[in-house]
């Protein structure tokens, strides 16, 4: 059992470790240019626009 949850454990470091890298990843990506955002969710929608 031990073996188990030593194998999940570094699972999850793994994966923390990828989704920081992939954080930095996207700051250094250069910005997109101001358009309009939406969500969508079951009982929820919100569209905003850019400023002028």
């Amino acid at each position: 059992m031990d073996r188990f949850y030593r194998g999940l454990e570094t699972g999850l470091l793994g994966l923390g470790f990828c989704l920081g890298l992939a954080a930095f990843a996207a700051l250094a990506a250069p910005p997109r240019e101001a358009g309009t955002l939406a969500v969508t969710l079951p009982m929820l929608s919100v569209t905003t626009g850019a400023a002028p």
